[in-house]
């Protein structure tokens, strides 16, 4: 009977562990405008941004431009993001169309080392964190619409 009543308590603690130790929730906004296709994918605990994936599909004919041209324009562009903590950057190109990828944690990152990053901007001091609220409400202002999951 200890046994069964020591693995009943054991279960229930875990479960009460794991409800309480993960709130995390996504967010999704995107944005279409001329030629680029743009997916932002926020995770927050509350109201405090956690991390931020960013992917933007670009095609080449909708920019009039092509493969070779887009290689050259975004080349210099990858440099900003190289030895940046706490974010990652890639670029992809296909055939039609270039898919760039950005991802930031935000307890990792330098706020001196992004400002003048191109793409990156802020309100306030990220080290003190970022809101989910002011931050879809910049998306909204600036075009994006928020996906239902």
């Amino acid at each position: 009977m200890r046994k069964a009543w020591a693995l009943f308590l054991f279960a229930a603690v875990m479960i009460v562990l794991t409800a309480c130790g993960n709130n995390e929730e996504t967010r999704i906004f995107e944005l279409s405008d001329q030629g680029v296709e743009s997916t932002l994918v926020y995770t927050h605990s509350d109201d405090e941004v956690i991390s931020q994936s960013t992917e933007n599909i670009i095609n080449y004919e909708e920019l009039g431009i092509d493969k070779a041209q887009a290689e050259e324009i975004f080349a210099g562009y990858s440099d900003q993001y190289q030895d940046l903590a706490g974010v990652e950057h890639s670029f992809e190109f296909g055939d039609d169309e270039a898919a760039e990828n950005i991802s930031i944690v935000y307890e990792e990152i330098d706020a001196e080392q992004l400002e003048g990053v191109e793409g990156i901007e802020f309100e306030g001091d990220p080290s003190e964190g970022i809101s989910m609220e002011r931050s879809a409400e910049m998306l909204i202002d600036q075009g994006y619409t928020e996906v239902e999951e």
